[in-house]
Formats: C-alpha cells, structure tokens, sequence
C-alpha cells in the first residue's frame, strides 16, 4: 500500500531532485578551478607583434631601471658580528 502512495511518491522525486542540486552546487566550484579554457578562436586574449614588443622594450626597460637602483646603493662593510663581545 505505501509503495503506491502520492507522498512517497514526492518524496522520492524531492529527494532525488535534491541529490541532483547538491551535486551540480560542488561541481560548479571544480570547473571554475580547472580553468574552463574556451576552445573558441576568437582575438580576445591574443596579442600583435606590436603589443608584444612594446611590452618587451617596457620590461627590458624596467630591468635597466632596476639594475641602476641597485648600482646606486652604496656597499656595506661587512662586520663580523659576536654577540658575545660584551660578555667577555
């Protein structure tokens, strides 16, 4: 008799539509950490030639910069350090 019942019925199809939810709510996060890369081929990630070399003169530019700052620091003299000078 409870086999055929309305309510059990709905409560199987409640439960199963909610086994459902769950699982597509935890995959939803996955896919979005797995990168989800479009095989499309569209332009919109890609560069020129001129964009490309632009950037490398920007960062061959930033190296220079870069490696006179640290030509300006003068040198330290290096100290040998003992803690234990005054306790002797």
């Amino acid at each position: 008799m409870l086999g055929s019942s309305p309510f059990l019925l709905l409560v199987v199809k409640m439960r199963a539509f909610m086994i459902a939810a769950i699982i597509t709510v935890l995959a939803v996060p996955a896919n979005a950490q797995m990168g989800g890369h479009s095989k499309g081929g569209g332009k919109l990630g890609q560069k020129s030639d001129e964009q490309l070399a632009a950037e490398q003169q920007k960062k061959k530019n930033e190296e220079n910069a870069y490696k006179d700052a640290l030509k300006k620091i003068p040198d330290q003299p290096v100290k040998e350090k003992d803690p234990w000078a005054s306790m002797r």
